[in-house]
């Protein structure tokens, strides 16, 4: 049987009509869909309840790339480049990563999914690469195609990505101005950029939960190498692990004030 991938969506207004929609790139849907998965579109529910009775029917979770962790997450203030952020989003993503981490469930975040991997485990990240790391490379590239290689990542030997990946390095695209700062708990950052900010992570202890700044799911088509990121995850998904219902812990979420 295929499993069943949770993918969070973003809240925003269609364009013709300013109606309030959610969504995600169908690159992600596609991604997951050839590895071998089913993706599930999770909206920003009202009630937490609707949330919980899903979760016990995933087996997977993808946290997908979007816009910026609003920082009261990891106890700072608001840098002035800061970009959009939206809390209720936030709090979701928190709550998923949480579940998935106590649960045990394979993750693969992508871009913000991995910052927001790395608040969940305690770390924090850089508001702005530009004004807060001298001497970083240009990371936002949002105005080239999304899949235009821009900057080489040095893989850590032994890491599960390297295993993964079959490569010490890689060229990877570039579209993001945040990025982990400080490591969260249990946090293994397995794959650096020239200019040493952490572009591939991951967390031993966990069955499967790895994580890529750059965004694969643009790339996997044109290079092997991220097919098989996907499909590592897909196959990690696919091993049946039964956890009863009475086991299954209530969903804990963190209201925004």
């Amino acid at each position: 049987m295929r499993p069943l991938i949770g993918i969070p969506c973003h809240a925003g207004l269609r364009a013709e009509t300013d109606r309030p929609i959610y969504y995600n790139n169908r690159t992600y849907i596609h991604a997951v869909e050839r590895a071998g998965g089913v993706p599930i579109l999770i909206p920003i529910f009202d009630d937490p309840s609707g949330l919980q009775a899903l979760l016990p029917h995933l087996d997977g979770l993808l946290l997908s790339g979007g816009i910026d962790v609003d920082p009261r997450y990891y106890q700072e203030e608001p840098h002035p480049m800061l970009g959009e952020t939206n809390p209720k989003l936030d709090e979701l993503e928190l709550a998923l990563a949480r579940w998935a981490l106590q649960e045990d469930v394979p993750t693969l975040g992508i871009c913000r999914g991995m910052q927001m991997l790395n608040i969940a485990l305690g770390g924090n990240l850089f508001q702005d690469l530009d004004s807060q790391y001298p001497g970083s490379l240009k990371h936002p590239n949002w105005e080239l195609p999304r899949n235009t290689l821009i900057h080489t990542v040095r893989i850590e030997r032994g890491s599960h990505m390297e295993k993964i990946l079959g490569s010490y390095e890689i060229k990877v695209n570039s579209l993001h101005h945040q990025a982990t700062k400080e490591p969260g708990n249990g946090v293994r950052i397995s794959g650096y950029a020239a200019d040493g900010v952490a572009e591939l992570m991951e967390v031993p202890d966990h069955r499967f939960m790895v994580a890529a700044q750059c965004h694969p799911e643009e790339l996997y088509n044109d290079d092997p190498m991220w097919a098989r990121l996907f499909q590592a995850f897909i196959d990690a998904c696919s091993i049946t692990v039964v956890r009863p219902m009475e086991d299954v812990q209530p969903l804990r979420m963190e209201l925004a004030s």
